[in-house]
């Protein structure tokens, strides 16, 4: 039992590390992307739909290294179900759960009060990405009926992607495209009080003070020095340093010292976007390394799980990896209903799942072709991904979506959930 529960608790906390490394790797590209002068489209919709997606990247390529190619499927259309079903679908359901009007009440279940008059508002410039995503699962449903995703396949869904970004950057020249992370940081500072942030200090930090403590004591840190037989010490060794370096992080944004009297430096992520350039690029860089290597340890751990279990690996990646790896996208798509910004939510979750599907799929296609794509726990997530996302298209005829339709998508990642262990 308590190998069990040590690999459990280790998949935790690597998936902790993944996520928590990928929000740190998002605040400093921002930063350095500001330096820069980049657009503010590539800073806003494309940074941040590719840096929730960076877990199910990395995570996807250390399975590809490892010898598991099989768990790439599962992982990247399992996290597109858990995209849509509960980050979209408890998104919409979050318009009427976090409504609060100016004398400071909250409403619940009322349409009259709720954000957008009850329904999620779709805009023309949401139309290219719901379709571009529709068409993503449908071609790679299409792509693996033969069971196997080939460099060749690699090479189409390149090209995809790259046709996909040449067709934002004619709309975003039409139209200038706000930065989603800078409203979001700004709605922040505007109504976050110092108090909500001292308390928001102390969870983040404790919880990564706690993780820390825990990896270093029995039964964690035998199982973690097990799994360095197979991954080598430089795993362990980059794995730990990267909790580290998240605390770190962590005690900096929020440190009294690190705060200025201007009003973007209240923001935690502003504050670790704002060191100097060359400081920024190293710890870019060391952020890329501690994820590659929690992704490395997601793997193993997942493994270990899954035949302390007698459970198929498949399904594990497709159910507590994928959600795990999704969180990012689904608790920006809550704060950005909360903050509401809720006409954010569609661009972002589907950005996200436009990459995780042409650029993964080729990215570990590439590396090598991936066998069994369309068999077992794969070929479930494959068809809950297109039975999640194609009633969405029907959306783009009406403009919007109602509570029904929020409902309805999260009770079918529940019945998905439902067909993997069923």
């Amino acid at each position: 039992m308590s190998s069990v529960v040590a690999d459990i608790l280790l998949l935790i906390i690597s998936i902790y590390a993944i996520v928590r490394s990928s929000d740190s790797l998002v605040d400093l590209a921002s930063g350095l992307g500001n330096k820069a002068r980049l657009n503010d489209y590539f800073i806003g919709s494309f940074l941040i739909g590719i840096g929730t997606s960076l877990p199910e990247l990395f995570t996807s390529i250390a399975a590809v290294d490892s010898g598991n190619p099989t768990l790439v499927t599962p992982t990247v259309f399992g996290t597109i179900a858990a995209n849509i079903g509960a980050g979209f679908g408890l998104g919409v359901l979050a318009l009427y759960f976090f409504v609060q009007t100016g004398n400071d009440r909250f409403y619940v279940f009322t349409k009259t009060h709720a954000l957008s008059q009850g329904h999620l508002t779709f805009g023309k410039k949401n139309a290219g990405p719901v379709c571009f995503a529709a068409a993503s699962v449908l071609l790679t449903w299409l792509v693996c009926l033969d069971n196997v995703f080939s460099r060749t396949d690699a090479l189409l869904f390149f090209g995809c992607y790259a046709a996909f970004i040449f067709m934002e950057l004619r709309r975003s020249r039409r139209q200038r495209i706000s930065s989603a992370e800078s409203i979001m940081q700004q709605s922040n500072e505007q109504t976050v009080s110092s108090r909500s942030r001292r308390r928001e200090a102390g969870l983040k930090i404790g919880l990564s003070a706690v993780v820390l403590f825990l990896i270093f004591i029995p039964p964690l840190w035998p199982t973690l020095q097990e799994m360095s037989r197979d991954t080598g010490d430089i795993a362990r060794f980059c794995f730990i340093g990267g909790l580290v370096l998240l605390f770190i992080l962590q005690v900096w944004s929020y440190a009294p010292w690190s705060q200025s009297r201007s009003v973007s430096s209240n923001s935690p992520a502003a504050r670790i976007a704002s060191v100097p350039s060359w400081i920024g690029v190293i710890l870019l860089g060391l952020s890329i390394v501690v994820l590659y290597f929690s992704g490395v340890i997601v793997v193993h751990a997942l493994q270990a799980l899954a035949g302390d279990l007698g459970i198929a690996s498949g399904i594990l990646a497709a159910s507590a990896l994928a959600i795990g790896t999704s969180l990012p996208d689904i608790v920006v798509a809550l704060n950005v209903v909360r903050r509401g910004r809720h006409e954010l939510l569609v661009g972002h979750i589907f950005h996200s799942n436009i990459f995780d599907v042409f650029l993964i799929m080729a990215i570990c296609g590439s590396i090598t072709p991936l066998q069994d794509v369309a068999s077992g726990p794969a070929n479930t997530s494959i068809l809950a991904a297109v039975a999640l996302t194609l009633p969405l298209l029907w959306t783009l005829r009406s403009k919007r979506l109602t509570l029904f339709g929020g409902i309805g998508l999260f009770v079918g990642f529940l019945v998905f959930l439902g067909l993997l262990y069923g």
